[in-house]
């Protein structure tokens, strides 16, 4: 008995430890930061990054340019737009990378922990 109580709150506690990341988002503070915040969202949130670099760009096609967060892409048709592709890196108990085409956060990455 004394065992079962001690399993149902180690794994109670446990989305407590894991604070820094939670599936596809990062933790900022008491916020979690996932695909689809803007740029200026992250900022408010999580504050300046250790690092941004411009990595590539995207071509896609628009006439009504729609943000799905189902597939956490712009889903478009039309005339043809460029994203440029940033990634923001920031320190928050390991690395994590977010990944922007255009304005959007798109993916975040844990790349290694301390």
């Amino acid at each position: 008995m004394k065992q079962m109580l001690l399993l149902v709150i180690i794994l109670l506690g446990l989305p407590s430890m894991l604070s820094a990341v939670s599936g596809r988002g990062i933790r900022c503070g008491s916020d979690l930061v996932s695909p689809g915040y803007l740029k200026f969202e992250v900022l408010q949130t999580c504050g300046e990054p250790v690092s941004r670099e411009m990595v590539g760009e995207v071509e896609i096609f628009d006439t009504d340019r729609i943000y799905d967060r189902r597939f956490s892409r712009y889903q478009s048709q039309g005339s043809k737009v460029i994203l440029y592709i940033e990634e923001w890196i920031y320190d928050k108990g390991g690395l994590f990378v977010l990944r922007f085409e255009g304005n959007r956060l798109v993916n975040v990455e844990s790349v290694r922990s301390k």
